[in-house]
């Protein structure tokens, strides 16, 4: 077993002033410390730094203009002094125990390049199941596991095109391996799910880890990005395209790739649909290859193509009775 260096923590923030004090505390009150804390303050406009100051040297404070998250993870994994770096977000949290499991998957696997931790969802109303329980059977079949870790997941490309358990926030990676690969694209600033595009990047190019206690708790809230289904769906559809163009994994499974964008597309374009977005309609239903074939879409993108006072009125009667679709 080899012994970690050392690892940092990079909490990306923007306008979290009201949130932002419980995710440094969790930060802080770890049972083994980090060896730093960067908090990366995406160009706020409410009283985040005024939150911030308090904390004095027991964190670093990088203030820059609004540049999106990705360049704000960038430049945190960037300015950080160790050889291991740990995300998350700044409306998450971490458990106490988080800093020592993930220092001891670590130091029990140092081949593995990028680790990610299973988490718990959770609202003002409570916590959701962790996320590892809701997979489909057989998601870690064939993994090399340890008591609360697995390793070299079988096929983690095509799984994950399946089921997403991987969240930024309880991420952890060499910080070689980070620059390696490019870090996160700043391309897809403001794009429905933009971690994804790299968590696929860095399945293609490194070894993958995945603490199965769920020491992250990550809030669902009405801010989130991911509360907004069809700008969600929109995001990955655009990712998938561009794994297949530029991620060299992508290539071996192309027919799967192309499957989940033809099924992503038929859902955003059911969604925008039934929201009367008929722009958004008219515009994912250009985008298929080939159009889906069954009646019911069918007749959706007959009536979006109606001149708006015929498309209102048969879109209405349509809605009165649809199956929520």
């Amino acid at each position: 077993m080899s012994l970690l260096q050392t690892l940092s923590l990079v909490i990306p923030s923007y306008n979290r002033g009201h949130l932002i004090d419980e995710t440094i505390a969790s930060a802080l009150h770890q049972e083994t410390p980090f060896d730093e804390i960067i908090v990366v303050d995406d160009g706020s406009t409410d009283d985040t730094l005024s939150h911030l100051e308090k904390y004095g040297d027991r964190i670093t404070v990088i203030a820059s203009a609004n540049v999106g998250v990705q360049k704000a993870r960038n430049s945190g994994v960037a300015a950080s002094r160790s050889s291991h770096v740990v995300l998350c977000d700044s409306d998450d949290l971490l458990h106490p125990a988080f800093c020592a499991s993930m220092r001891r998957a670590m130091a029990a696997q140092p081949e593995i390049d990028i680790w990610y931790s299973n988490f718990i969802p959770f609202t003002i109303e409570g916590d959701h199941p962790d996320k590892l329980a809701q997979a489909p059977a057989g998601f870690l079949e064939g993994a090399r596991c340890g008591d609360d870790y697995c390793v070299d997941i079988p096929e983690l490309y095509r799984r994950v095109l399946r089921y997403q358990p991987f969240f930024p926030s309880g991420s952890a990676f060499s910080k070689r391996f980070y620059e390696a690969v490019g870090g996160y694209d700043a391309r897809f600033n403001r794009v429905g799910g933009e971690d994804f595009e790299f968590l696929l990047r860095a399945i293609c190019h490194g070894r993958l880890g995945y603490l199965t206690v769920p020491l992250v708790r990550v809030r669902k809230h009405d801010s989130n990005d991911s509360r907004d289904t069809l700008r969600m769906l929109q995001g990955e559809i655009r990712i998938l395209e561009h794994s297949l163009r530029t991620h060299p994994g992508a290539a071996q499974h192309r027919q799967q790739v192309q499957a989940v964008i033809d099924q992503r597309r038929r859902q955003a374009f059911d969604i925008a649909y039934a929201r009367g977005d008929f722009s958004s309609a008219k515009e994912t239903a250009a985008e298929f290859a080939s159009l889906p074939t069954d009646p019911k879409f069918q007749i959706k993108r007959a009536i979006t193509a109606c001149p708006p006072m015929v498309r209102d009125v048969v879109w209405r009667l349509s809605q009165s009775g649809r199956d929520g679709a």
